[in-house]
């Protein structure tokens, strides 16, 4: 497969990754309810306490990390899509209340989460492994 077309895949897998509280946003809906949360509470009652990660940074942060994952090049950035693979499965930590014992409301986790999470895992390997083994 080529390294775009892993990419892309990687990365719309990621942005429709389901949370596993009752409401089961995706990962891209999240983000954009976020964003406008804040954006309105901002404007409307001018309170920052975590109206600023939530909505403002975490977003922002999440988006950027996309397009430097998108962006790197093959053997030279190896070492940047590695971070940012990290940085991206933390990151789903955060949206998909993984770790939140609240949660578990069910038996089993929803397939909506376990398919995404496996695509976005298996491609952001083969792309990390590919670039690894380049340079051998």
């Amino acid at each position: 497969m080529a390294t775009k077309t892993l990419k892309i895949i990687a990365i719309i897998s990621f942005l429709l990754i389901c949370s596993i509280d009752q409401k089961g946003f995706t990962i891209s809906t999240t983000l954009i309810i976020y964003s406008f949360v804040s954006f309105q509470e901002l404007f409307n009652s001018g309170n920052l306490n975590d109206i600023l990660w939530e909505g403002i940074i975490l977003p922002i942060l999440i988006i950027g990390t996309l397009i430097t994952f998108y962006k790197c090049r093959g053997n030279k950035d190896k070492y940047i899509q590695l971070l940012c693979f990290i940085a991206l499965l933390l990151s789903i930590i955060n949206l998909t209340g993984i770790f939140n014992p609240n949660n578990y409301f069910k038996p089993s986790l929803p397939i909506s989460f376990i398919l995404p999470m496996v695509i976005f895992v298996i491609s952001s390997l083969i792309l990390i492994f590919k670039n690894f083994k380049k340079n051998d």
